[in-house]
């Protein structure tokens, strides 16, 4: 007899993304969304600096991207070993260790070029990277904690890094998109084919998508009118 079907846990454990733990370990889908939420806060501030940009995207792309992501494999158990069962968790934890580090430093060399408030970012979104996937303090693991870590905090890093200040617009437009975040991650987890029935996993990911084309449309238009 065939083996039954492993059920989808994770909305984006199929297709290419499957193929390879290191590859879905980056998880594009979603860490797509997030450099979309970057750019957004970034050209919508009342500056915009394009080597300020590509550095917040490098510091994003290794602490949270990279970092938090591969953390986070390593840090749930069994759940991934289904379709990984070669995958070695000290090495995933390893390079997730490191990559958080080298986005921080990256944070570093920002506050020493730019304004050293930065600073504040830099160890806030390192916190976050580090221990949101370990679950250590507990609240952290929350929707709240994920609007802080993928939303809230983020954004508004981009927004002061362009600025050098924070106003209403960018304290207004990081908790809208922190809010986003909890959205999208709350679709997410309706997903999971082991906790809900196949119409509530279907109507998440069709949502998931809408959600995710209108966060790339945003940041794509918006970014070519800062570069135009």
């Amino acid at each position: 007899m065939s083996e039954p079907p492993i059920l989808i846990v994770e909305p984006d454990l199929v297709g290419i993304w499957k193929k390879n733990v290191w590859w879905f370990g980056l998880r594009w889908p979603f860490s797509m969304v997030l450099f979309s939420w970057v750019t957004v806060a970034s050209a919508l501030a009342p500056e915009f600096h394009l080597d300020r940009y590509l550095l917040t995207m490098l510091a994003g792309f290794l602490g949270l991207v990279v970092g938090a992501h591969y953390i986070d494999i390593t840090a749930s158990g069994d759940k991934y070993l289904p379709y990984f069962p070669k995958m070695n968790r000290a090495a995933i934890r390893a390079v997730g260790v490191l990559a958080i580090l080298a986005g921080m430093a990256v944070g570093v060399y920002m506050s020493l070029l730019y304004s050293m408030w930065f600073l504040v970012f830099v160890v806030l979104g390192g916190f976050f990277a580090l221990f949101y996937p370990v679950e250590k303090p507990k609240w952290l693991h929350t929707y709240a904690g994920f609007g802080l870590a993928w939303g809230f905090i983020p954004v508004l890093a981009s927004y002061y890094i362009q600025a050098l200040r924070i106003d209403f617009l960018g304290f207004g437009l990081a908790l809208f998109l922190g809010i986003l975040a909890v959205e999208m991650h709350h679709m997410a987890v309706l997903t999971n084919e082991k906790e809900y029935g196949s119409e509530v996993t279907k109507n998440a990911r069709l949502l998931l998508k809408i959600h995710r084309a209108a966060a790339y449309a945003i940041g794509l238009v918006l970014l070519l009118s800062r570069l135009v």
